[in-house]
């Protein structure tokens, strides 16, 4: 439990520092996978997110990490929904981009780790800023 704890707030500090870093959420989307993707490389690829290793592990198994797992994913969507809902995106469209972005930002990160490069998170950031821009205020 302890390292999912962990896993969350790390990602969740990454998360908070991005989408500060820009005061439109569509600039914000993208500068968090900037940062995923200069983190991922200082690791040497290695230090992906435990969180969704260990989420993937538990499924039907250890209900408890699962369970703790899944309040990781819940924790992230809700910091992507709240910069939308200060920015003025609707609460419905707020909360369905949220889990575009944070389920994106795993699935990015996890081929960027596999690859070793940027590409797949950067390319993610362009594709969610512009997804996060068509639904703006």
């Amino acid at each position: 439990m302890a390292a999912i704890h962990f896993g969350n707030e790390e990602f969740a500090g990454l998360l908070r520092a991005g989408l500060a870093a820009r005061p439109d959420p569509a600039e914000a989307v993208e500068a968090v996978t900037g940062l995923l993707a200069e983190a991922l490389e200082a690791s040497d690829w290695r230090d992906g997110c435990p969180v969704t290793a260990t989420a993937l592990e538990t499924v039907g198994r250890l209900p408890d990490l699962q369970a703790a797992c899944a309040r990781a994913f819940a924790d992230w969507q809700d910091l992507v929904a709240a910069k939308l809902l200060a920015s003025g995106y609707p609460e419905e469209e707020a909360r369905d981009l949220a889990i575009t972005v944070v389920d994106t930002l795993e699935g990015a990160e996890m081929t960027a780790q596999v690859t070793r490069s940027r590409t797949p998170l950067l390319v993610a950031g362009r594709h969610l800023a512009r997804l996060v821009a068509s639904y703006g205020p």
